[in-house]
Formats: C-alpha cells, sequence, structure tokens
C-alpha cells in the first residue's frame, strides 16, 4: 500500500530532503511486541513506513553535473513524488518467512554475515576508511572475496559459469553529519590533480546505479585508461597498468560472450552503533518494471554517466505488483549487505520489460534509497556507511 504526497512541481529541481512519515502511519511490530518493549528493531519490528523520494511519470530525462570530489549540481527535469510506502523487515525473510531469504540473484540484494564476528570487528576497525589507500589495499580485496563466494553460492543449472574475476574499482563514504572529518584523504606523491572523495550524505533519493546504456559503457571505461575521477588512477600508475581489466576479457562480455556484473558492498562502519538513522532499503527486483524507471545523466569532467530514477508503481495501475521494500534493521559492523546494479544475464538487461522470479534468468538490478525510519530516536548517532563498487566477469560460456 502506498500514498503520494504533494508533488513538487516541474520547475523545481532542487535535490529532495528525506522525510519522517507522519504519525498517522504507525510501526508493525512482530506477534505483541509494541514499541514499549526492550526488543531490538532487528526482531522486533514486521514493517514500518517511510516516504521515499520518486520521481513522478511525467518525468522523462533528468541531468545533472558531477565534480571529481563526487559533488552534484543542480538537477534538470526532475519532477519529485514523495511517497508514503511500507518496508518490511528482511531479517523475517520473503514476506515474512525466515525460510525463505532474500538473495542477489533472486531479488537483487542479500544480507552477509562474517561467521566469526568479533574476528570481523577487529580486524575492520584496524582500517581507517578515511584513509584512501588503506580502503584500496585493505577493504577491497575483503569485498572482492565475499562477492565472489556470494555469487559462487547461487550457481544454478542456468548460471554455473564459473567466476573468472572480481575488481573493487571504487568506494562512497556517507554520513548524514561529517562525523568523520572534511574528505578522505589521499597519500599519493603523485603531482597530478588527486581524486579526492568527499564524505556524501545517505542518498535519499529512489534509484538503480546502472542503466542498459551505462552498464556496458562502464564494463568499457574499466578496460581503458583511468579518468581523472577514477579512483584507481594513481594505484594503476604506480602499477604501470593501462587498465583495471584486460580488454580482451571486457570486449569478449560486451560481445555476449562472458556474463558480467556490478555489485556493491555497502557496510556500516561504526564499530560501536548498529545502524538506525537513515538505513538502506531496497527494493525486491522481482517487482521492478521497465516502465518505472527514469534516465538520470551525470555530466562527470570527462565523461557522461547514467542512473536511473525511480516512478512509484502506484502510479501504474496496470501492474500486477506493487514495489517490495525491505531493509535489515541495525546494520552491525559484521554485516554487509550485497546490491545487484546490473547484471548482463538479467531478463531487463536483455530487453525483457521485468525480472520476473520465475524466470530462470537472474535479476538484473537494484532500485533502492535510504530513508527515516519512524523506529529511530532522533538522538540515535549518524550513520556512518562505505560502499564499495566491484565488477565481476564470468567465463566465457
Amino acid at each position: 500500500m502506498s500514498t503520494s504526497l504533494s508533488a513538487r512541481g516541474p520547475d523545481s529541481s532542487a535535490w529532495p530532503t528525506m522525510l519522517r512519515p507522519s504519525c498517522d502511519h504507525c510501526i508493525e511490530y512482530c506477534g505483541s511486541q509494541s514499541s514499549d518493549d526492550s526488543s531490538t528493531a532487528a526482531a522486533a519490528i514486521r514493517s514500518v513506513p517511510a516516504v521515499m523520494n520518486y520521481v513522478s511519470p511525467e518525468t522523462r530525462e533528468i541531468s545533472a553535473r558531477r565534480d571529481v570530489g563526487g559533488s552534484d549540481s543542480t538537477l534538470v527535469g526532475a519532477i519529485w513524488e514523495p511517497t508514503v510506502i511500507r518496508v518490511a523487515n528482511a531479517r523475517l525473510g520473503v514476506g515474512g518467512d525466515t525460510k525463505t531469504k532474500l538473495t542477489l540473484d533472486g531479488n537483487g540484494f542479500e544480507l552477509w554475515s562474517n561467521n566469526d564476528q568479533e574476528l570481523a570487528i577487529e580486524m575492520l576497525k584496524q582500517i581507517n576508511f578515511l584513509d584512501q589507500d588503506q580502503v584500496i589495499n585493505n577493504y577491497y580485496p575483503i569485498c572482492e572475496q565475499i562477492v565472489a563466494d556470494a555469487l559462487q553460492a547461487q550457481k544454478t543449472a542456468d548460471t554455473s559459469t564459473p567466476i573468472a574475476a572480481v575488481f573493487a574499482f571504487d568506494h562512497n563514504v556517507r554520513s548524514k553529519q561529517k562525523v568523520l572529518g572534511g574528505a578522505v584523504k589521499s597519500s599519493s606523491d603523485s603531482m597530478e590533480k588527486k581524486v579526492v572523495t568527499q564524505i556524501q550524505n545517505p542518498a535519499g533519493i529512489v534509484h538503480a546505479d546502472y542503466t542498459r546504456t551505462s552498464a556496458p559503457k562502464r564494463l568499457d571505461d574499466l578496460s581503458k585508461p583511468p579518468k581523472l575521477n577514477d579512483v584507481l588512477r594513481d594505484k594503476l600508475l604506480v602499477e604501470s597498468k593501462n587498465s583495471l581489466l584486460d580488454p580482451r576479457m571486457v570486449q569478449e562480455a560486451l560481445d555476449g560472450k562472458r556474463r558480467f556484473a556490478f555489485v556493491n558492498v555497502w557496510r556500516n562502519i561504526d564499530p560501536e552503533n548498529p545502524v538506525k538513522d537513515c538505513p538502506l532499503a531496497c527494493v525486491d527486483a522481482s517487482t521492478s518494471t521497465m516502465r518505472d524507471l527514469r534516465v538520470f545523466k551525470i555530466h562527470y569532467v570527462d565523461r557522461v554517466g547514467e542512473n536511473y530514477f525511480v516512478c512509484s508503481s502506484s502510479s501504474d495501475s496496470g501492474r500486477s505488483k506493487q514495489h517490495a521494500w525491505y531493509y535489515y534493521p541495525e546494520m552491525t559492523i559484521s554485516e554487509a549487505l550485497l546490491l545487484k546494479q546490473w547484471d548482463s544475464l538479467g531478463g531487463i538487461a536483455n530487453g525483457s520489460e521485468a525480472d520476473d522470479e520465475h524466470d530462470s534468468r537472474p535479476s538484473t538490478l537494484t532500485i533502492h534509497s535510504a530513508f527515516i525510519d519512524p523506529s529511530c530516536s532522533q538522538d540515535a548517532p549518524p550513520r556512518v556507511s562505505i560502499e564499495v563498487r566491484c565488477v565481476v566477469l564470468w567465463e566465457t560460456d
């Protein structure tokens, strides 16, 4: 069930703010639980209301300019339609069935947790996530292994081809308050202009990270010399590498001879506090369709990228399913949320209108957004998170 709030007019293209749902929309607790219980939200909550910043169906193409630090200019072309929806507790499984877990290939996202949580916490505590070189050298390999393990565990008769390579290639640190300082430092001695990754706000916009155009284009870019805002630029120069990916392997993927995917690894990096402020929510990929999506063009200094912004499914009376939203309450540093940002084997990637859960193809993409959780107290510590982008290439068919 969703409710559209007042839409902002077409002449207003500022970035929207995240809104707290009104008290008229209640939090749903499991069984006899109530807001007075001491149980954590991870176990007690069945679903919460949320205001999601969708765009209206009248929106066509949106654009903005992004600087080398990752900040965007004012938007052009967006007509906002904030909509109240419900977000289910993903820890309870699909539709509240704890025996049916959400998975990367089936639903577009899944939760990964380290079996030895104490060891994971101690290991992650040693990484300064404000030090760009430490993240690249010490955390990227962890993310690469997580993605490889997760995808290998989901092999089916239709997705049994072995993985050839996983590379992490970019990241963002996010916090609503700049509690970590001003910028992620780069310790390279290169005299060229350095890539400085600023701490970003949580992204409270319903979106998907790649499009039918930008996913293969980004893959191709990774087989070429790095651009000005590529975080691996200095590392590749030091290692005398022309590109992150083998151009031959990339061309085979672009020719349809190899499967490729982009997967994000999202993690809370506050070792003391679970995420309560501005958690991340995802749409079950089996409830997304192409007609929900609107192209957002991002003009960088030396390239043009594309994301999708999203229309609310409630505005489409002809569809059989509404967007099914989920989140994992109170994620800790020992957990990671994996999000499928693009999969060349998915139905939408291959021209279908939707990724159907009964289809043999895996999910293509995950629509997602940060949101204000009404179960979170006003004095909760600000979320501090990192998302690392990984590219995956499979062996040739």
